[in-house]
């Protein structure tokens, strides 16, 4: 695909740009820099303090140190992700929060805001104030905002930063946070193993209920169906057993009643009873000496100090007496106990003896179907058992599966703001941003800078770039160049033009050789070289062997007379105010064509004739241009020469020009290098396109080029 030298980035000129708009681009600088010095020196400086943690991703089990094998790479890799999440979580930074107390701080906890404070200077009333709930929850927004929690790549520590407008209060503020979650960690587990615990307690019930109805259920059967097993096996052995459980079970039914009756009397302090039935001397001893020294405190017959002995030695008594009673029932209760484990020796011996005995299938099933359930609930109560004391001896060695490896310390230095990189940033925007402004104006609110930005400006086509000469005043003037130096890239861009104006005229029929062609030149605003092409492109019509006039018609502000240093007296004003009459220097009327010799005259380096003016105009100028003696002059013009070049005023600041334009057949914008803006172009080319005859021919130059393009290739070409 070919692409046009346009399409393609001229840095030569992106840096002529720049250099043009330097001043633009220095004080963007100079405000973005000022903006960051005074946000560098005004800003509050903020401190962040990072803790390290690492973190065994295998769970620390100190009973069982084989179990930490059990994990892979990608389970690892997520439970240290989880881990930071629960870092961050609000309720270890509530936590956190309450172990240092930060909402009574300034910067955490609640301050009164910039509304708030103009409310009470203006005497408004404040709005509620807010609930400890949202005083909470501001202080964890806060918090949370100056914490950052991240894992160090995909290692096993994870780093904990706060940051705070205080060094000392980041660093504690890290480590707190840091501990709080190891400790949270230990008691979490801790938590887990005492709601397990409490699980398998509960399931520990169950299954000790189960193992003791089950063994009830065989012990109650043998002790049921002892009279029948006994003579259905017809063993002696099994004779003697029967006989030792009926007298067990007769001695512990008596335990029974003693115990019942020992503890309503221990309820009701009645020692004497108690001592009857734990058959304790003692216990009886003492009560009678307590009755007695009673009795001898209700006859009244006695000192103070004797009543407060006696009431002292009764309160030591009955102190005794609770000891020994106590002592006395849980003796009885361990005879009961005894006795109970007398007769479970005796069924136990019972059930033994009937698994050798000759018993029908009938009752070996049903004692078969007892032992089973009772070894069933026996061996899931002794596993809850083992699981129980494991837990209990779990929760007394938790351990977190973190620690702290790099407590934070207080930092030196503040991390924001940066100064040295918050300037490096903002000089480098500054750049941008100049830079920027700076194509901006050229491309869009400045002048124009490139042939292609040109044509898409004002939708013409763009005959000849003429690059920027250097000029020194009271020389020879640029226009000159096109006559004394043919050869160079100046010359040659008019002969551009004049080639674009004859195509175009030619494809719309204008050009004839009984009729000249009539060709207004101007511009957007005045200084851009709209009398300096005038004069060029005519001298190049006249070198090229037409006969062509140039009329100065900028009747404002002439100046062709000044390139071709003429002086005259007289000029195209004062002709067509007199309505084509010439008038001399007293103001008579004067027809005499030696008058003409005034304003018209030849071209000093070439065959051009030129109409020229005299000075700046002190009216307005308008109304001459629309008189019947210019448009005579510019049709006669057409009869005589075949081109006739107009050289008017801008189109923007004088209407002059749009009277001019119906008469034309061609137009050339003059647009010079930067000055114009695009606006204003557009502008003109709205007026142009409202004035002109709808065939005729517009095109345009950009003067005074400073752009590199690519024309320095073909100097030597030019230069011959």
């Amino acid at each position: 695909m070919n692409q046009s030298p346009e399409d393609f980035v001229d840095i030569r000129e992106v840096f002529a740009i720049l250099r043009r708009q330097v001043r633009l681009v220095l004080l963007t600088c100079l405000v973005v820099l000022a903006l960051a010095f005074v946000y560098v020196s005004r800003t509050t400086p903020l401190y962040t303090a990072t803790a390290l943690i690492k973190i065994d991703p295998q769970e620390t089990n100190l009973l069982d140190p084989n179990a930490a094998a059990r994990t892979n790479a990608s389970i690892e890799s997520s439970r240290i992700d989880t881990e930071v999440e629960i870092l961050k979580s609000t309720r270890l930074g509530l936590q956190t929060i309450e172990r240092t107390q930060l909402q009574t701080t300034e910067e955490f906890g609640p301050s009164v805001g910039l509304l708030d404070k103009l409310r009470l200077a203006v005497g408004l009333d404040l709005p509620p104030a807010p609930t400890v709930s949202q005083l909470t929850n501001a202080t964890l927004l806060r918090f949370s905002n100056a914490l950052n929690v991240r894992r160090k790549g995909l290692t096993y520590l994870v780093s904990v930063s706060v940051t705070s407008m205080s060094s000392e209060q980041a660093a504690a503020l890290a480590n707190t946070h840091a501990r709080v979650y190891i400790d949270d960690q230990v008691a979490s587990r801790v938590q887990s193993v005492a709601t397990a615990s409490e699980v398998l307690r509960s399931e520990l019930t169950k299954a000790e209920r189960r193992l003791s109805d089950s063994n009830a259920a065989l012990r109650f059967y043998v002790s049921e169906n002892i009279e029948r097993l006994s003579e259905e096996a017809n063993s002696e052995q099994l004779t003697l057993l029967k006989n030792s459980l009926n007298a067990s079970s007769g001695r512990l039914a008596q335990f029974e009643r003693n115990v019942q009756a020992a503890d309503a009397a221990f309820e009701k302090r009645d020692w004497a009873t108690l001592a009857e039935q734990v058959g304790e001397q003692g216990l009886r001893a003492l009560e009678e000496e307590r009755q007695s020294l009673r009795s001898r405190l209700q006859t009244g017959q006695i000192e103070d100090q004797q009543k407060l002995d006696l009431e002292a030695e009764i309160a030591r008594l009955e102190g005794e007496l609770e000891t020994l009673a106590a002592s006395s029932l849980s003796g009885l209760r361990g005879e009961l106990r005894r006795e109970r484990q007398d007769q479970d020796g005796f069924l136990e011996d019972i059930q033994q003896a009937l698994t050798g005995a000759d018993l029908s299938a009938q009752t070996l099933t049903e004692i078969y179907a007892l032992n089973q359930g009772a070894v069933i609930s026996q061996r899931q109560y002794d596993q809850l058992v083992t699981r129980l004391r494991d837990l209990e001896a779990q929760a007394v060695v938790q351990v977190a599966d973190s620690r702290l490896v790099a407590e934070a310390l207080p930092p030196n230095s503040p991390s924001y703001p940066n100064k040295k990189l918050v300037l490096a940033v903002a000089l480098t925007l500054a750049v941008g941003i100049g830079s920027a402004l700076a194509l901006l104006k050229e491309f869009y609110y400045g002048g124009v800078t490139s042939a292609h930005q040109l044509s898409n400006v004002i939708s013409a086509k763009v005959a000849a770039v003429v690059p920027r000469l250097s000029f020194q005043p009271g020389r020879d003037t640029l226009a000159d160049k096109v006559i004394k130096e043919p050869m160079t890239q100046f010359a040659e861009a008019y002969r551009k033009l004049r080639a674009s104006l004859d195509l175009g005229l030619e494809r719309q029929g204008k050009l004839r050789n009984d009729r000249g062609s009539v060709i207004l030149v101007t511009s957007s605003i005045p200084a851009e070289g709209k009398s300096t092409t005038a004069l060029a492109l005519a001298r190049t019509y006249a070198l090229a062997g037409k006969r062509t006039l140039l009329i100065d018609a900028d009747l404002r502000n002439p100046s062709i007379n000044d390139f071709v240093d003429e002086k005259p007296t007289i000029g195209l004003l004062e002709y067509l105010q007199s309505n084509g009459a010439m008038m001399d220097e007293e103001g008579t009327s004067n027809n005499d064509m030696n008058s003409a010799e005034q304003f018209y005259v030849l071209d000093p380096l070439s065959k051009l004739g030129i109409i020229l003016g005299s000075r700046r105009a002190n009216v307005p100028t308008d109304a001459p241009l629309q008189s019947t003696a210019f448009k005579g002059l510019v049709e006669n013009a057409r009869n005589a020469f075949d081109v006739v070049i107009i050289d008017t005023a801008p189109l923007l600041p004088v209407v002059d020009t749009q009277y001019i334009a119906p008469m034309v057949d061609g137009a050339v914008v003059c647009v010079r290098f930067g000055e114009a803006t695009q606006v204003e172009l557009r502008t003109t080319m709205t007026y142009l396109r409202d004035t002109l005859p709808e065939d005729a021919v517009v095109t345009s130059i950009l003067n005074c080029f400073e752009g590199g393009q690519q024309n320095y290739r073909y100097d030597g070409y030019y230069s011959g």
